[in-house]
């Protein structure tokens, strides 16, 4: 009779800490700023909420939300341009003066 034995599996490796999907960045290999890591990070976090909101109604907790997230990229925005940024300079496709609302319209960013 033959006894096949299989050889002893290898040790488990050490538990690594879980790490948040923030973390977890495309470009990690790359040394970031903890500025540029944020937003890193964010964007991470964001990528699911157009398949969530399609899921689920809740639009005044939303636009309220967003609102805040909006007006904290906007500070930052202000930072790093010294407050000669605008809102537009961040859009995906900026605002042309045909697009563009009055400017007694404009919605103000809450603070």
């Amino acid at each position: 009779m033959f006894w096949f034995t299989t050889p002893n599996p290898p040790a488990p490796a050490p538990a690594q800490p879980h790490q948040p999907a923030c973390t977890d960045l495309d470009t990690a290999a790359r040394p970031h700023t903890p500025l540029i890591a944020e937003m890193l990070a964010l964007y991470r976090h964001t990528r699911p909420i157009g398949t969530l909101a399609g899921q689920e109604q809740s639009a005044e907790e939303y636009r309220l939300i967003a609102r805040s997230v909006i007006h904290h990229i906007y500070e930052g925005w202000q930072q790093q341009t010294g407050g000669r940024g605008s809102i537009d300079d961040l859009l995906l496709l900026p605002r042309t003066p045909t697009t563009a609302p009055p400017d007694g319209d404009r919605a103000r960013i809450p603070h």
